[in-house]
């Protein structure tokens, strides 16, 4: 239960951090930000829950 919210909470960043790198750039989000997005939030979840394994 707690890896699926871990990923929700990931879900939810990625997106406010989408929003906020598209006003910030003006209305452009260049393919390179929004891809950079989506790999710091599966590292994220990937970092999260190999602490949470090691702490079982």
């Amino acid at each position: 239960m707690r890896t699926k919210r871990i990923i929700l909470l990931a879900v939810m960043i990625s997106l406010i951090s989408a929003a906020t790198v598209f006003l910030l750039n003006g209305g452009k989000a260049d393919w390179l930000d929004i891809l950079g997005i989506i790999i710091g939030c599966f590292l994220g979840i990937f970092v999260v829950v190999r602490i949470q394994k090691k702490q079982s």
